[in-house]
């Protein structure tokens, strides 16, 4: 019988056996941990519980709350918009100029806006438009959690495009958008051609984009020409009156101290002394006066290029001329001591900064090489309002270095020396016992802390509770937490919604109720808490989860599609690999095709170069469950599509996929295609070239399903073709086992086929010619 016969028959019994399992499931009664056994006695959880008495809650078991799935209230999708161009734009306008959107909501909304509705937007609404799509990214930039990327500066083009089209004319609000993400991203080319086109336009610019450009150049050190150049075409422009005033109609007279300030910090950096004095007698004769940035970025560069000493000096200097050095010009100074080891010159830094009560931050006190007590010693003069945060510095340094018994030694000194802790230093504190796996400690301080009632806890502390008995398995002292919370009036967070989601989902997998309950909640409270990638992804878990456990029920499923929906068309989630991931394996566990292949397509348009099969390529076997779900389906072409993209996503080499893939071609008779993903993979010039998906095993199916369709001839060229993909490629992996060729001839005799003789002869001379190990005795 031919190999791809077999395989078909084994597919067969195991679709039968599938499809019997799949009927089992349907009719079996839901598990006893799924109903409400209690007939709804249940109380609320910490309903009565004592105020902050965590000792007392008992060690029963955890009850949530339990509600039936059909009836549960889930959230619904928003109505369908009305087709009226110009009400769709108002609408969108209200909505752009009151709403806290993010970039990658304000991009999503914008692009489906319909483009008659484009006519009825205005330059301002364009104008907001770029700021958040640019905002976004700007505000992640500044806290050190992201870089600007080309996909926000194709959005951006695609919205002055749909403004052009609608014949919306450009202001110079526009143009310094378009202008400042093309700085962010280094293209100053770019920047320069926005300000070009803004002055051919007729708009006279003012001098903030100049700035902005002058302030990109300060960053790059090898663009200190282009710096200087335009310098002094800033110069030049107001003095012919080519620059406009930023606060009025007026004509800009003179450059402004951000400008000066971003210049000299060019040349600072750049160690160009002699310039930055110019600069500052230019400042002097035009009455303007350096502020204490300017000096603190003078100060940065002498630091950077002469060493401390050369710093010290430049700080008495400036204290004699009138300024008071703030935290930034001790953390420059003190960053110097560090990197030249002067610890002697630390501590009187110290001691200068606590005269003004300047505290240092963690992560300077955590490369400082002095003991923490010896810092407070040093800082003594500190008021003793501005004590307590020199503690919380020096516990979030000791935390840093997961020094968690310093931590407590810290505490230990703070309260022998009668400083008053504040909400802050016990935020660290729980902080850092949850994170060295204390959390019956954390517990214990809580209730100590907090009872006597001198100290309120905020809605951080209690999401740092939450969010550690959630990860320990305290589903019932979380939810008090989460009770007692709302019971003082603070609002249940989005980040504590989160942390409960995922808890349940790992914790409480044979309960969706209670995550159905708590997902709801987040729609009912006032004002509603708007979900984020992490909520879907912890929904999505835990109906994978329960999906393994038993089949989900009508109401279950439809509540895990209402959800993938609304993360679209409701909530405009920015989605990440993670929430596909997720999502895609919630359906295949649910056994729910046109799902699982919904989000499997969205997941390929939304693929970008590396995140979005960043999980997958972790554990491709959750394609490989979607691709077998598929041909249990007996839908092969979708099997097909899932192969097709399996090289995009930039997923590993696997034989199996290849095989899925070759027996879906058998299933709709195409051979031919089959041919080709083979002879794809070992061609060179071909994109999807990957010799490693080819093992042994995938080539003896191809050969038996070439046989089975009586297409002999096209089996020999791949052989070949195999032998020298996989000697030079994989010459180390290289496998070819004298039982598979065995079980190949062998099946190869057995066939009807004239020519079949000649090509196991061919096939023989091939195999001991390149694999004498391998040729069967």
């Amino acid at each position: 019988m031919a190999y791809c016969q077999a395989i078909r028959s084994t597919a067969q019994i195991e679709q039968r056996r599938g499809l019997s399992e799949l009927y089992k499931r349907m009719t079996k009664k839901q598990p006893e941990d799924a109903k409400d056994t209690n007939n709804g006695k249940d109380k609320e959880v910490g309903k009565d519980t004592p105020k902050l008495s965590i000792s007392s809650i008992p060690k029963p078991k955890i009850r949530v709350p339990r509600i039936d799935p059909n009836t549960v209230a889930r959230a619904q999708a928003p109505k369908e918009l009305t087709k009226d161009p110009k009400l769709l734009a108002d609408e969108y306008i209200a909505d752009l100029h009151t709403a806290n959107w993010g970039g990658e909501e304000t991009w999503v909304r914008f692009s489906r806006l319909p483009r008659k509705s484009h006519a009825f937007l205005r330059d301002i609404d364009i104008n907001c438009t770029l700021a958040n799509i640019r905002g976004t990214e700007r505000a992640l930039v500044r806290r050190g959690r992201s870089t600007p990327t080309s996909t926000t500066l194709s959005r951006m083009l695609e919205v002055f495009e749909a403004a052009q089209q609608a014949s919306i004319v450009p202001d110079r609000y526009t143009y310094q958008e378009l202008i400042a993400i093309n700085v962010d991203l280094l293209n100053f080319n770019y920047a320069h051609d926005w300000l070009e086109k803004m002055v051919v336009q007729g708009i006279k610019p003012t001098i903030r984009p100049y700035r902005t450009i002058l302030k990109g150049y300060s960053t790059v050190a090898s663009e200190l020409d282009s710096a200087r150049r335009l310098w002094h075409e800033i110069k030049t422009k107001i003095g012919a009156g080519l620059i406009a005033g930023e606060k009025s109609d007026e004509l800009a007279k003179s450059i402004d101290l951000l400008t000066y300030t971003s210049y000299v910090a060019t040349e600072s950096k750049a160690g160009n002394f002699a310039v930055v004095v110019s600069v500052l007698e230019e400042m002097d004769q035009a009455g303007i006066k350096p502020d204490i940035t300017l000096r603190n970025t003078i100060l940065d560069g002498l630091v950077r290029h002469k060493g401390l000493d050369a710093g010290l000096q430049e700080a008495e200097l400036m204290e004699q001329s009138g300024y008071e050095l703030n935290g930034y010009s001790y953390t420059t100074l003190l960053n110097a001591t560090v990197k030249e080891q002067r610890g002697d010159e630390a501590r009187q830094l110290l001691e200068a900064a606590a005269a003004k009560n300047i505290v240092p931050p963690a992560y300077l006190v955590q490369k400082l090489t002095l003991d923490p007590f010896d810092v407070l010693n040093i800082m003594a003069k500190l008021e003793d309002s501005h004590k307590v945060r020199l503690y919380n510095v020096l516990i979030e340094s000791a935390m840093r270095d997961n020094d968690f018994s310093q931590v407590l030694q810290l505490i230990d000194h703070l309260k022998q020396h009668d400083v008053s802790a504040n909400v802050v230093t016990y935020t660290l504190l729980f902080d850092a016992l949850n994170k060295a796996g204390r959390l019956d400690q954390a517990k214990s301080m809580f209730t100590k802390v907090f009872s006597s009632g001198e100290l309120t806890p905020d809605a951080h502390i209690y999401s740092i509770m939450i969010d550690a008995c959630g990860r320990h398995g305290d589903v019932k002292t979380m939810f008090w937490f989460k009770n007692e919370m709302q019971r003082q009036g603070l609002a249940v967070s989005e980040p504590v919604y989160n942390s409960i989601l995922s808890a349940l989902s790992q914790w409480r997998q044979g309960n969706l109720q209670a995550v159905m309950v708590t997902a709801s909640e987040m729609e009912r409270v006032k004002p509603s808490v708007k979900p984020t990638c992490r909520t879907f992804s912890a929904i999505f878990a835990a109906f994978a989860a329960q999906a393994q456990r038993r089949r989900l029920g009508a109401g279950e499923l439809e509540f895990l599609q209402t959800w993938y929906t609304l993360a679209t068309d409701k909530y405009y989630i920015a989605k990440d690999s993670y929430y596909y991931f997720m999502a895609v394996n919630a359906f295949v566990c649910a056994q729910s095709l046109p799902d699982a292949m919904t989000a499997f397509s969205d997941m390929v348009r939304s693929h970008k170069v590396s995140p979005v099969s960043s999980k997958f390529m972790k554990n491709p076997v959750r394609m490989l469950d979607l691709i077998k779900l598929a041909i249990e389906h007996q839908e092969f072409g979708a099997a097909l599509e899932i192969w097709n993209n399996w090289q995009r996503l930039r997923l590993p080499p696997i034989a199996k996929a290849v095989e899925l893939a070759l027996f879906a071609c058998d299933q709709m008779g195409q051979p031919t295609m089959a041919g080709n993903i083979i002879r794809g993979l070992l061609t060179k010039d071909e994109d999807v070239y990957c010799p490693r998906f080819v093992d042994e095993s995938v080539l003896a199916m191809y050969i038996a399903m070439m046989t089975k369709h009586s297409m002999l001839d096209a089996i020999m060229p791949v052989v070949q073709m195999w032998t020298t993909a996989m000697t030079e490629e994989c010459e180390s992996e290289l496998v070819l086992s004298e039982s598979t060729v065995a079980k190949t001839v062998a099946m190869l005799r057995r066939s009807n086929h004239p020519d079949a003789s000649a090509i196991v002869n061919e096939l023989l001379t091939h195999v001991d010619a390149h694999f004498p190990d391998a040729t069967p005795v």
